[in-house]
C-alpha cells in the first residue's frame, strides 16, 4: 500500500508493509502522469520493519526501468530516499552509476525530516 502526495516543490510517495516490484512500478508511473512532475524532486519513504518488506532485488529490477521512463534532457531532480530497514549501504551501491549518468541526483536517509530538507536546497 502506498499514497502519493504532490506538494508544491516536492512529490512524496510513501510505502507502508510490504513493497512490490509492481508496486514501485505502479507508483512511479503515477506521479509521472502528475501534472508538474518533471520540475519536481521526489521523496520515496519505506516504512517497513524489516528487510524482507523491500527486496533488494525489487529496487534492482526497478532501476532500469524508472531510468529508461525518464525524460532526456530535463532538468536534474533530487531523489530522496527514506529507509527504515538497515539496507542504506546495499542501496546506495544500486544507484551509484544511476546517479553519475542519470538525470537524478540521489540520496538515502533515515528520516522525513532530512530529506525534505535535502530536497528543498
Amino acid at each position: 500500500m502506498y499514497t502519493i502526495i504532490n506538494e508544491e516543490t516536492y512529490i512524496k510517495v510513501t510505502f507502508n508493509g510490504g513493497v512490490s516490484f509492481s508496486a514501485i512500478l505502479e507508483a512511479f508511473l503515477r506521479i509521472a502522469a502528475l501534472p508538474g512532475y518533471e520540475h519536481k524532486n521526489r521523496i520515496w519513504i519505506f516504512r517497513q520493519n524489516d528487510e524482507a518488506s523491500l527486496p533488494l532485488s525489487t529496487i534492482s529490477s526497478v532501476i532500469p526501468i524508472i531510468g529508461e521512463l525518464d525524460k532526456p534532457g530535463k532538468k536534474k531532480n533530487k531523489v530522496a530516499i527514506v529507509l527504515q530497514n538497515g539496507n542504506h549501504s546495499a542501496i546506495t551501491g544500486l544507484f551509484s552509476d544511476e546517479e553519475k549518468t542519470g538525470s537524478r541526483s540521489i540520496d538515502l536517509f533515515e528520516n522525513l525530516d532530512s530529506a525534505v530538507q535535502w530536497v528543498a536546497a
